[in-house]
């Protein structure tokens, strides 16, 4: 997967813009391939998080 890692070196520097995107996108990477499962499951973990946030400003709010 050189290929792929040496495309995301070219994108960091050709769109600065994207570095940090890019940077958390990296983790998922390896020499292998994109760590789809790994990505999925880090998706649902960040999703449930901020379901988990709003559901608690929704009950802070009722109760006040």
């Amino acid at each position: 997967m050189a290929e792929l890692k040496d495309w995301i070196t070219r994108l960091k520097t050709e769109r600065p813009e994207l570095n940090d995107f890019v940077t958390k996108l990296e983790v998922f990477i390896s020499d292998t391939g994109f760590n789809a499962a790994k990505f999925e499951k880090a998706v649902e973990v960040g999703l449930q998080q901020k379901e988990d946030e709003v559901r608690k400003t929704f009950i802070a709010d009722a109760e006040n």
